[in-house]
């Protein structure tokens, strides 16, 4: 992937998978459950930056929700004005037989366009963030094995290698096996070129939820082919008190 949840890569299972010792699989598993966000809203800020050093600044709601018989993550982009009003749906069916989608809704074409959610190559439109940072099968089907440890912001770090069967493209995760959380991803191609960076940093614990789960309110992607980057921001994190799967719909932007 392209990876990084996005944060929100931010949403994961994981999917037992061999080649790394049981504790460093472990605190990986872990970390990215505690990336899961269900039954609230992200209010964000996107800025993209390229090489001249120009900026544009957009504004995004993602709301998550856990159904039934779905997971699902609505982003729905509200400044700038061109970009006001696209909705970006994404969909993890618990029944495994389903393939899981992403759909995006462009108020200019009042069309919906679906693609699978294991097309690692999309991104917000506009930006460097890959909407696979939303999923919650970022990173299922992967193989994992032990690096060598580093440092990561004065923190001691395990990387671990995930590849896909098949695929020469792989990512390297920095991973604090104490702490069980999540701070780098960085992605490969089949030639060993460094395509993206992802840094999660600002973990916080939001104080409506009980259990143990840290969230990075900041995840920033480089990307070294265009130079471009991407810095996310949650501004502010709620409950939901109401979930209604209408409410995890585009259809209804298609009505009169």
């Amino acid at each position: 992937m392209q990876k990084a949840i996005l944060l929100i890569c931010l949403l994961g299972i994981i999917n037992p998978v061999k080649g790394a010792e049981k504790h460093t699989k472990t605190a990986f598993e872990n970390a990215v459950k505690k990336l899961a966000l269900k039954d609230v809203q992200a209010q964000m800020t996107l800025e993209t930056t390229d090489t001249g050093g120009s900026s544009i600044l957009r504004k995004l709601n993602v709301s998550f929700g856990c159904f039934e018989k779905a997971r699902k993550v609505m982003i729905e982009i509200t400044a700038p004005e061109d970009l006001k009003g696209t909705q970006i749906l994404t969909t993890h069916f618990t029944d495994k037989s389903r393939k899981d989608i992403i759909e995006v809704f462009l108020p200019s074409t009042k069309k919906i366009r679906k693609f699978r959610a294991n097309n690692r190559n999309l991104k917000i439109p506009g930006t460097e963030i890959p909407m696979s940072h939303f999923s919650s099968t970022a990173f299922d089907d992967y193989l994992i094995s032990e690096e060598e440890k580093d440092n990561f912001n004065g923190r001691e770090v395990q990387k671990i290698k995930l590849q896909l069967p098949g695929n020469a493209e792989y990512l390297v995760i920095y991973l604090d096996v104490q702490a069980e959380l999540l701070y780098r991803i960085n992605s490969f191609d089949n030639k060993d070129n460094l395509t993206s960076n992802t840094e999660f940093t600002d973990y916080r614990h939001p104080e409506f939820y009980t259990s143990e789960n840290h969230f990075p309110y900041k995840v920033h992607v480089y990307n070294p082919t265009s130079g471009k980057t991407s810095e996310l921001t949650i501004t502010k994190l709620s409950q939901l008190t109401q979930i209604r799967d209408y409410d995890f719909e585009l259809a209804k932007n298609l009505q009169p």
